[in-house]
């Protein structure tokens, strides 16, 4: 029988009820003890990829807020706008319980899948909720307190869920205003980051506010129409539904659109001033983006408004031996049909690199199409591949698709993770390279094809020749010219690239590293490689304060030095304990964060797994 629905003596009771009603109406029974089975972790790669710029900005966010709550014993999530959960960031020891309800990545929490929970419970009233103990409509779930926040698309509506959630108690009104704050950060990223922004603007009535949580922030493309702002700049400036309705410039402020271009084509990121049409003053910074618009005549140039320019393979070389050799290998055999094999550990850049020796050749003119192996169901690789024709199976899509290696013609293809590609494909990929020709699946004409391939793999594929899981005949014909990118720890260069990196994660806000902070950074044996430096500088610039222009050690994420549990006379990042932790890193990654995936290929149970997570967070 279904449970009926209480009274709740609780201020948020008129909340709870109306999420219990839709609940029960949804045929849910409260004291059903089991998960549902049906509920599972598929498509979970798919809504990855959909939702990869939310998960990119996110991830790091979601490591600081984490680390803000970690003796919570909590974990903290990100789900997309249906409820389903991306990522997980917690304590091993609670993810253990949460995963017995399903609260982990791949698994649905909407209200009519989980019953009345903060995701699902935020997403249906679109507003911050907290669902503490037996608020939960599930009884299996009443162990949990959850509080979850919308993340605001930047053209309006839901785009995504932040939650914390626990089993002990938190404060609630610290935990909400944590929670909103880290949102609106995700919330700024993507849109500083939004496509055809030509003028960002951030103001606030004091000065003193700009470069802080506190700025409005807008961004206008080069005709004056509001492609996005985020929730500062709706307060400030009293807009509802502006992001929806692409208000134009002159229909917020009374300065005019065309002194904004100007004044930014002049003079770059000086501060200025705007009115809105209330009569009301801003201190304004302006940032350039994509402008067609040619600078006043006599100005002097200015780097911001040019369009970016893709980096090729000399850009690479910022002093390190090791990565010179490779660029140099490289460069004798751009032009020529010759495959490239990239090898290296996560992280080290390996696609980076493809595409450097793309836009060093004479394809660069071409499509640069890229498709990790590891990352779809081995039963959709060939159709990704080859493409399909129309209804050449069940759940293709009508019109059929032309598949990666057609669109790559004329340019050139990146086969990430190539190690994982099945050995039947493999055999069907061998046979394209040496005929140039494509049939889609399902039949239809053959196609000849013109491309430069390159490979990555960050496991020997030599040693999988050896073991029978990958084809030596493939090999060789990949092989042609190998290269291995070293690991960031063994780089000569890494502090010329942290300063490069911190560039381009603050191109209009000039910041430099401290010299204690470059130390650190030498030190460090970063598992992650170049994608972990990324993420802790990007979060490292996130979270610097307004009127602060040198990043100090404090400002990055607190994590331990992995050089104090090396064994005496083994060198920093070298030893068993460093070894295995890059290899759980890394096996992790592969699996997007899976436990029962990873503990599988790396041999071992789930609980030896979380323990060893608990030991090396």
């Amino acid at each position: 029988m279904k449970s009926a629905t209480p009274s709740f003596p609780l201020p948020h009771a008129e909340l709870i009820r109306r999420s219990w009603e839709r609940c029960a109406a949804a045929g849910l029974v409260s004291n059903e003890r089991q998960p549902d089975t049906r509920n599972s972790r598929f498509g979970l790669a798919d809504r990855l990829e959909a939702n990869a710029r939310l998960v990119a900005f996110a991830q790091p966010i979601m490591e600081h807020l984490h680390q803000q709550i970690a003796r919570s014993s909590s974990t903290v999530l990100l789900a997309d706008d249906s409820g389903v959960i991306l990522r997980s960031v917690g304590d091993a020891d609670f993810a253990e319980r949460a995963a017995k309800v399903s609260l982990q990545p791949g698994h649905s929490w909407a209200e009519g899948v989980m019953g009345t929970n903060a995701i699902g419970t935020a997403l249906a009233e679109q507003h911050t909720v907290a669902v503490i103990g037996a608020d939960h409509y599930l009884e299996r779930n009443r162990f949990l307190t959850c509080i979850a926040t919308p993340i605001h698309a930047p053209t309006g509506g839901v785009l995504g869920i932040l939650d914390i959630s626990t089993c002990n108690q938190v404060t609630q009104v610290h935990a909400k205003a944590l929670l909103q704050s880290t949102a609106e950060i995700i919330e700024n990223r993507l849109i500083e980051t939004v496509a055809d922004a030509s003028v960002t603007i951030r103001f606030h009535p004091q000065p003193e506010a700009l470069s802080s949580p506190l700025e409005g922030l807008a961004v206008f493309d080069e005709a004056g129409h509001l492609l996005a702002c985020n929730r500062r700049a709706e307060r400030l400036l009293g807009l509802a539904d502006t992001r929806r309705n692409r208000s134009a410039f002159w229909n917020i402020f009374e300065t005019r659109w065309s002194a904004i271009l100007d004044h930014a084509l002049s003079n770059g990121t000086h501060p200025t001033h705007v009115r809105d049409l209330g009569g009301r003053e801003f201190a304004a910074r302006l940032q350039i983006g994509k402008l067609r618009r040619q600078r006043p005549t006599g100005a002097t140039a200015n780097p911001t408004s040019a369009a970016p320019r893709r980096a090729t393979l000399d850009e690479l070389n910022l002093g390190d031996k090791a990565v010179a050799d490779a660029i140099r290998r490289a460069q004798r055999i751009v032009g020529l049909d010759i495959p490239l094999l990239i090898q290296g550990e996560t992280g080290t850049g390996k696609e980076v690199f493809a595409q450097a020796f793309h836009h060093s050749g004479p394809r660069k003119h071409g499509p640069f199409v890229a498709i990790n192996c590891a990352a779809i169901p081995a039963n959709l690789i060939e159709a990704e591949l080859f493409g399909y024709s129309a209804g050449a199976y069940t759940g293709a899509r009508g019109e059929g698709a032309r598949g990666k290696l057609r669109e790559a013609n004329g340019g050139t293809l990146f086969l990430d993770e190539i190690g994982d590609m099945p050995l039947r494909l493999q055999a069907v990929l061998l046979r394209v390279l040496e005929t140039r020709r494509v049939t889609p699946l399902g039949g239809g004409p053959e196609e000849t094809i013109q491309l430069t391939l390159v490979c990555a793999s960050h496991r020997s594929l030599k040693a999988l020749c050896e073991r029978g899981e990958f084809r030596p005949d493939l090999y060789f014909r990949l092989s042609a010219m190998n290269l291995t990118l070293p690991a960031l720890r063994e780089r000569s260069d890494i502090c010329a690239l942290a300063r490069r990196i911190l560039q381009e994660e603050s191109p209009a806000r000039p910041l430099r590293l401290a010299s204690a902070t470059l130390d650190l950074i030498r030190r460090h044996p970063w598992p992650g490689n170049i994608r972990q430096l990324r993420n802790a500088l990007r979060l490292a610039v996130a979270m610097l304060g307004p009127e602060e222009s040198t990043l100090h050690p404090e400002h990055l994420p607190d994590e331990p030095d992995d050089r104090a549990a090396d064994a005496p006379g083994l060198p920093a990042g070298h030893s068993l304990r460093s070894a295995e932790n890059r290899l759980i890193d890394d096996t992790l990654a592969r699996h997007a964060g899976n436990i029962s995936a990873t503990a599988r290929e790396l041999g071992i149970t789930r609980t030896t797994l979380y323990r060893k997570l608990r030991r090396n967070p």
